[in-house]
């Protein structure tokens, strides 16, 4: 009876043990390290990051509106000036 006690104990350590472990260790690993993402630092970097990279891709856009918009008053200053020289210094207004 003992011998049979003895070699049920010995089976379970040798193969019982190890195959609890692998399968808590494969159940409850991607559910830690979602907890972990979620609580940590990561994450609110991450936001951080992205919000960041949403005001630069604005500010981008503004500015590159802002050049547009002073390339056209540039031609309409060019424009108007070569208006002036092809009418003497007068204006459309001037002319009606």
């Amino acid at each position: 009876m003992e011998d049979m006690i003895i070699a049920v104990v010995a089976i379970f350590f040798t193969i019982g043990i190890p195959v609890l472990a692998m399968a808590t260790h494969f159940a409850l690993r991607p559910l830690v390290r979602d907890l972990a993402e979620a609580l940590g630092p990561m994450k609110r970097d991450r936001e951080r990051i992205a919000r960041l990279t949403e005001r630069i891709e604005q500010l981008e856009g503004e500015s590159r509106e802002r050049g547009e918009l002073l390339d056209q008053l540039a031609e309409a200053e060019l424009f108007r000036r070569q208006l002036e020289e092809h009418t003497g210094g007068e204006t459309p207004r001037d002319l009606t």
